[in-house]
């Protein structure tokens, strides 16, 4: 695994993987937050279903402060690798939070909570298998 900044062509398959990922999910937080826009916190914050999921304001704002950095770190295949495993705990910990409320943390409004956690534990999952693919490609590329 080389460790310094190589052009896009010569990418690994962990650096494409979370560019690509984090880009589907930034374009549905945008959509998300032109859905409903509102800033509201809690249970009886106003949402819209986007491609069957609760979104306003806050929820495309925690979208794009754990996707954007994906580009930062695709930089590098290490950080891509780390980044990956990362977004994808943090994904499936808040996937199964959802499952169980409709209000994560007081601060999320989650009133179809099953459709939250299946995004959050199937992104998460993507993101999962695209760092073991590398993980695995490395394991195999190493002598």
């Amino acid at each position: 695994m080389e460790a310094t900044t190589a052009p896009r062509m010569q990418w690994t398959f962990a650096q494409w993987g979370i560019v690509v990922l984090a880009a589907l999910q930034l374009a549905w937080a945008t959509a998300g937050l032109i859905a409903e826009p509102s800033f509201h916190f809690g249970e009886g914050a106003p949402t819209k279903l986007v491609l069957g999921v609760d979104f306003n304001g806050v929820h495309a704002l925690s979208g794009f402060l754990l996707f954007g950095p994906a580009f930062f770190f695709a930089l590098k295949p290490r950080w891509a690798v780390l980044y990956a495993t990362f977004v994808a705990a943090a994904l499936v910990l808040t996937g199964i939070w959802a499952a169980f409320s409709t209000s994560p943390a007081g601060i999320f409004a989650f009133p179809d909570n099953p459709a939250d956690a299946i995004l959050h534990l199937t992104t998460g999952a993507l993101f999962a298998a695209v760092a073991a693919i590398q993980l695995g490609l490395d394991h195999q590329a190493t002598p």
